[in-house]
């Protein structure tokens, strides 16, 4: 019974050890802290039996998770377990002389733990209490988390309940833009953030990998122009409190969208940076009224899944409308007449729209030492309802110049503002309240000096041919 008693308190070390590494043994009663909202499970790993050189042997469950890791396949169960004592820090000195300790570390007990068959696990009411001395695995289940193997010893006749603490990991990923309220105009960069953990993957996974999916709309990414990388995103990755590091993505083009998948796989090598945060950080330039992007966070290069969590994100821009009217509250609208739209720097430099198909397409400045409206800036001419409309902006003050009325109609000098803005984020198109202008009827000179004018104006005219008439008879008679 001595031997047993050792062999117990050489696992109660190697709890200790574990522990470090992966998460706290504990002994009898066990309460799994950290893991309020989790389905707890459990399966025995290592049982008693006094038949044994060690006093343990491995249940079926447990030699079969273990034989599953290289470390471990095809070796003499009892050495495995003494390596385990040894591995605890005990005096090999201790153990039966016929032993043959294997070598054991963190990452292949890990890598056991996790390969423990499902089947093997029953229900487990958190604070619960296990009676069977033995070795423990311990599984955690939760919606939108990823929980590191646990293992809890049990002692004989164990009364007392010991914590053990989960480390777990959100699957959740989150994207945002950096842009505040969300509002951009088009041909300006927008930057993005992908914010998620370093998952915990068992040494035994076939697919240890942890890579980023991306695929935009309404944008363009912003690759490197020129030097080893040109032509590739540069993606900044910041784990934990370290510095950021960058990498290099390739860019895939469609006709619809562009898309990268950033391999991140070294971060999951060894399970040194389990559970830390990890950002993504990359920019883009929009192209289009809004943009789209979807991020996913997988364990497989060719075909990533989201595995580890996936969101979208989307950037809009603001439009701007004027109605052109009569002179009359109430009066027609007016099509065909010209205008052009500018705004106004902080500066004072004047910058006036260009466009194409009513969306913005950037912005040209007057030539030095003059207020002429540039000739590259476009024209935009009300339609029969009297609007036009210019989309693709972002927040800020925006006016409308008449540079031609429609015909019948004088054009308006004084010229009209319309200003942008968001409450918060944007989660739509942003359309400002339409600015208004009205033109002035332009009509027929009135007369002047009353009828006695017209009156004098006809009996001159009669005069002058009632004297033609007589000049010509009397050249005809003196001509006889």
């Amino acid at each position: 019974m001595s031997k047993i008693k050792k062999i117990f308190a050489v696992l109660l070390t190697l709890a200790m050890v574990m522990g470090m590494t992966m998460t706290t043994f504990a002994a009898g009663g066990i309460t799994v802290k950290n893991a309020t909202n989790a389905t707890l499970s459990v399966a025995q790993v290592i049982e008693a039996d006094s038949t044994t050189a060690t006093g343990w042997k491995f249940t079926t469950a447990g030699w079969k998770a273990f034989n599953s890791v290289a470390a471990y396949a095809g070796k003499d169960q009892q050495n495995v377990i003494a390596g385990l004592v040894v591995y605890a820090g005990t005096d090999a000195s201790k153990l039966d002389a016929s032993l043959s300790p294997e070598k054991i570390t963190a990452a292949d007990m890990e890598a056991a733990l996790a390969a423990v068959d499902d089947s093997a696990f029953a229900s487990f009411a958190n604070g619960g209490t296990l009676t069977a001395p033995g070795l423990y695995a311990i599984k955690a289940t939760e919606t939108g988390f990823v929980y590191s193997p646990m293992a809890a010893y049990v002692a004989f006749g164990a009364t007392s309940t010991t914590e053990v603490e989960a480390k777990k990991a959100p699957t959740t990923t989150t994207k945002e833009t950096t842009d505040t309220d969300k509002v951009t105009e088009i041909g300006k960069t927008v930057s993005f953030d992908v914010t998620s953990s370093v998952p915990y993957i068992a040494d035994g996974d076939t697919n240890k990998y942890y890579v980023i999916s991306d695929t935009l709309t309404g944008g363009t990414y912003n690759v490197e122009a020129e030097g080893e990388n040109a032509g590739k995103l540069k993606v900044s990755v910041k784990v934990g409190t370290a510095a950021a590091v960058d990498y290099f993505a390739t860019v895939t083009t469609t006709a619809t969208n562009s898309s990268f998948v950033l391999d991140l796989s070294t971060l999951v090598a060894d399970h040194s940076l389990a559970n830390q945060s990890v950002v993504a950080t990359y920019s883009v330039t929009t192209t289009d009224v809004q943009i789209g992007n979807d991020v996913k966070i997988g364990n497989a290069i060719n075909n990533p899944s989201d595995k580890f969590g996936s969101d979208h994100e989307d950037v809009y821009s603001a439009e701007i409308e004027l109605l052109k009217k009569g002179e009359d509250a109430d009066a027609d609208k007016l099509a065909g007449a010209d205008f052009v739209i500018y705004k106004t720097l902080a500066d004072t430099t004047v910058q006036y729209a260009t466009a194409a198909n009513g969306k913005l397409t950037g912005w040209t400045t007057a030539q030095a030492a003059t207020t002429d409206v540039p000739t590259t800036a476009t024209t935009f001419t009300t339609d029969s309802d009297g609007k036009i409309k210019l989309q693709g902006l972002d927040v800020g003050t925006y006016s409308f110049k008449e540079t031609d009325a429609p015909d019948g109609y004088s054009v308006n000098t004084t010229d009209v503002s319309v200003t942008v803005t968001v409450n918060g984020k944007a989660s739509a198109i942003v359309t400002a309240d339409p600015a208004q202008m009205s033109d002035t009827k332009l009509t027929s000179l009135p007369s002047t000096g009353g009828i006695g004018t017209t009156i004098f104006t006809i009996g001159g005219c009669l005069i002058m041919i009632v004297a033609a008439g007589l000049f010509f008879a009397s050249r005809k008679k003196a001509a006889k």
